[in-house]
């Protein structure tokens, strides 16, 4: 099993309303205001959050920025009915010593000689985890002697937060165990 740092990482998570709310009735401003409050909210800056608005009806989308333990945090201060279901996709981009040790992992996902760039496609059904996970694998197009790993799934909004958000790391990376990958554990950049 190959054993790679993780160069770089993102996480966006959706959230639909599970029945469509008008733009007044979203109330995104005072949305906005609550996520930025220091001491109730998130405390993000305002030129983390973006409206995009296309109709005065339906046509809206919030989107913000934010690390960490933020995540956590945004999931206790939501009051999501627990029925609704929360759309997860991260992706890493993985470094390996080399453009050639990259090469050769990756090649065992070529099946032709007509496949010029291999990659790897599979869903995955891990213990403890309520749906599948798809998982993407191919060279990185952003970091040199690097693999691109996308995750997707969903998860019902009915989680103990802190606890379930905090396994997050593990499922993605027992998932990638299937094709022989494994993460070195995340570290702090200093």
């Amino acid at each position: 099993m190959e054993i790679v740092p993780i160069d770089i990482f993102g996480v966006q998570v959706e959230i639909p309303f599970p029945t469509p709310q008008g733009f007044r009735q979203a109330d995104l401003e005072g949305f906005g205001a609550t996520i930025c409050d220091t001491v109730k909210g998130l405390s993000l800056r305002p030129d983390q959050i973006r409206l995009k608005r296309w109709d005065e009806l339906y046509g809206y989308e919030l989107s913000a920025q934010f690390f960490g333990e933020t995540l956590t945090r945004f999931y206790t201060l939501m009051e999501f009915d627990p029925k609704s279901v929360s759309a997860l996709s991260t992706h890493a981009h993985v470094k390996f010593g080399t453009v050639e040790e990259r090469d050769t992992w990756l090649g065992r996902f070529s099946y032709s000689p007509l496949i010029g760039r291999p990659a790897a496609l599979g869903y995955v059904q891990i213990a403890d985890w309520e749906k599948e996970i798809r998982v993407l694998i191919e060279q990185s197009n952003v970091v040199p002697a690097a693999a691109f790993i996308m995750w997707d799934t969903q998860f019902v909004n009915s989680q103990d937060w802190e606890s379930f958000l905090g396994c997050l790391t593990s499922v993605m990376d027992n998932s990638v165990n299937v094709f022989d990958l494994g993460f070195e554990p995340l570290r702090e950049r200093v």
